[in-house]
């Protein structure tokens, strides 16, 4: 492999962080909508339910996510921490954020996941060269100098799995639905990587919508 010199590494560098920041942001919200007479009241206190089968993964779903609004001022209760059971019921969920004096409650469910087969064709990357002895009027020869190939990626197929969850928030006494996000997140590293990536294109969301 040739040497790279300045030129090369900073073609590698730059590819590399492109990739970094393209890992770093793989959620997005695909359907966001508030209600525009409910977010006008104030609210004190939100009860954060997570629907799932394990009763592991409600947990830290939920305590993740109310941890990420209190970091935003919200007083925030995860459900597991009021209410015993794996699947309670409707009324059980209103009438624990009633007992905590939360006038909002959060529900976020996972709805499921999709495959996309991706091809990602072949590409090379090339590094300049000086063109030695053609002289400073030397023409184009020894203006541009002479490429060389710094790094080539072979053609490769990938699978995305993309995980879908909708989030809702309620209002506790009238039950009336103040806001609802849907977020499709590509499936990239740990499943607590892809959780945090979910709560904080939520959070965002509930920001741009006013709610925060």
């Amino acid at each position: 492999m040739p040497y790279l010199g300045n030129t090369g590494r900073i073609i590698i560098t730059a590819l590399l962080a492109a990739m970094v920041a393209a890992c770093s942001n793989n959620t997005s919200i695909s359907r966001s909508y508030v209600d525009p007479e409910l977010k006008k009241l104030d609210y004190q206190g939100v009860l954060v339910v997570a629907v799932a089968q394990k009763a592991s993964a409600r947990k830290d779903f939920e305590r993740a996510f109310a941890d990420a609004l209190s970091r935003h001022g919200v007083n925030a209760v995860p459900a597991y921490t009021v209410l015993d059971k794996a699947q309670p019921t409707a009324e059980e969920v209103i009438a624990a954020a009633q007992s905590q004096g939360m006038d909002t409650i959060m529900v976020t469910r996972y709805i499921g996941a999709s495959s996309e087969e991706i091809y990602h064709p072949g590409t090379i990357y090339y590094g300049v060269a000086p063109a030695y002895g053609a002289g400073y009027y030397g023409g184009f020869p020894g203006y541009y100098g002479r490429a060389y190939e710094v790094a080539y990626e072979q053609p490769v197929w990938t699978t995305n799995t993309t995980h879908t969850l909708v989030s809702d928030l309620y209002i506790t006494e009238t039950k009336g639905h103040l806001w609802q996000a849907v977020s499709d997140t590509i499936q990239s590293g740990s499943t607590k990587k892809v959780r945090d990536n979910v709560i904080s294109a939520l959070v965002s969301d509930l920001g741009a919508q006013g709610l925060l």
